[in-house]
């Protein structure tokens, strides 16, 4: 990394089965993993975003809910809070796990994503509850995708970029 391009860590964070692994897959390489995925390693990795006039790399880390800890959370710009929109209780879990994170870090910025959105037709919840979870968290911004078919992926992972430097002096 040269010295003009700017690192920063975002925490993926979501119970089992909600699409993190997926999600990261879609953004970093632009594949949807193959059925199975659980067994795909994505702990951390890097990726360059086009959203300033520096350069910016984002570096991804799949946390694991159980182990979240002040250490993996304060060295973050932000986290991804994932459900999976044919689930309730994965928004429950966000929303638990959102409250965590921000007594761990209150200044860290939250976004809040439902994941599965090419499975609406199956959905419990959308993108009224997801308001309500991301007001109640106060969170940067929110919103669905679709790892599988990558819908809002790519713009969702630039916007919070963008979102994230507009109130950011970037050195």
């Amino acid at each position: 990394m040269d010295k003009n391009t700017t690192l920063w860590k975002v925490g993926i964070i979501g119970e089992r089965g909600v699409g993190k692994t997926s999600l990261i897959s879609r953004f970093v390489f632009g594949v949807f993993p193959p059925n199975g995925n659980e067994d795909l390693s994505l702990q951390l990795v890097r990726k360059k975003v086009n959203c300033t006039k520096k350069n910016l790399e984002v570096l991804l880390q799949e946390m694991d809910p159980a182990n979240l800890s002040p250490k993996k959370i304060e060295n973050s710009k932000a986290v991804i809070l994932v459900s999976d929109v044919t689930r309730m209780d994965s928004l429950d879990a966000v929303e638990r796990l959102g409250k965590k994170v921000l007594d761990m870090n209150p200044r860290i910025n939250v976004v809040i994503v439902g994941n599965k959105s090419d499975l609406k037709y199956m959905a419990e919840f959308w993108m009224e509850e997801i308001k309500c979870v991301s007001e109640d968290l106060n969170a940067l911004l929110y919103g669905v995708v679709s790892a599988k078919t990558g819908e809002n992926v790519e713009e969702g992972f630039t916007y919070m970029c963008r979102k994230i430097v507009k109130g950011t002096t970037l050195i």
